[in-house]
């Protein structure tokens, strides 16, 4: 598969320290999601790798131990992918879990978005179950206030900053005046005659006790009732305090679309 042999290229020229050679294994804008921020490189310019941080924490090498392809389409791949770091005397210094966003750019793959945890079986099965039920609660929670088309009730279950990566676009929205936060409804009734949306086949891919990925569909139905659209969803809900909100979404091509 083109987009893995893009992420070992990745990999190797990441234990060399070369944050040249990386930049020709990614997409932009590229995304890398850490606890409660978001690194953001526009252009590839902008990329940067701290090798030097790292060397001081004692790492020496990486490797990639497992991939699993998740959702998939012409132009766009999720792939959870286990990976270790190793110190100085080849000792495993972390065992991680990562979530990746690989798309299709100028016809190369290159990876897009990253967001990385501990695996399962690092903390109680308890724990995620917990993380699973309020995260998807606050999944349930997003398309009700969307239906009954309230703002002030979608920012209760929303982060800002908040990034969607749909197609060949990117939307950052910084406050929940912006969007993706902030929906038009108007504007979405009048464009598409769009009166409700439905999520299901919602499947947890990545937990941890502050984060959780899920991969869905959505549908969106007209004024008749008829579905005119469906769309494949990958979205990173996350817990700030103790609020569970949407963080992170990205969309596939529409797998079904009438407009």
């Amino acid at each position: 598969m083109l987009a893995q042999q893009e992420l070992e290229d990745f990999l190797e020229d990441w234990n060399r320290g070369d944050s040249d050679a990386m930049r020709e294994h990614l997409s932009f804008p590229h995304i890398t999601h850490g606890p409660n921020r978001f690194v953001i490189a526009e252009t590839r310019e902008e990329f940067f790798q701290d090798f030097d941080l790292l060397r001081s924490q004692g790492w020496r090498r990486s490797t990639f131990d497992r991939f699993e392809v998740l959702q998939q389409s012409e132009d766009k791949i999720n792939m959870l992918v286990d990976f270790r770091r190793y110190g100085a005397d080849d000792e495993v210094i972390s065992d991680m879990q990562v979530f990746y966003v690989m798309s299709l750019q100028d016809g190369r793959w290159g990876m897009q978005y990253r967001s990385g945890g501990p695996k399962p079986g690092q903390f109680p099965a308890s724990r995620r179950e917990q993380a699973v039920a309020a995260a998807e609660a606050a999944l349930h929670e997003f398309f009700a206030a969307f239906n009954a088309a309230d703002n002030e009730a979608l920012f209760a279950v929303n982060h800002v900053p908040q990034a969607i990566l749909f197609e060949q676009n990117f939307i950052y929205g910084e406050n929940r005046a912006m969007p993706p936060v902030q929906v038009n409804f108007g504007r979405l009734r009048d464009v598409e005659d769009w009166s409700h949306s439905e999520a299901e086949n919602i499947t947890p891919v990545q937990v941890t006790p502050d984060k959780v990925v899920f991969e869905f569909e959505f549908h969106r139905y007209d004024s008749n009732g008829e579905r005119y659209r469906t769309v494949p969803a990958a979205w990173v809900i996350t817990r700030k305090g103790e609020k569970w909100g949407v963080e992170f979404r990205s969309l596939m091509a529409p797998s079904f679309n009438l407009m």
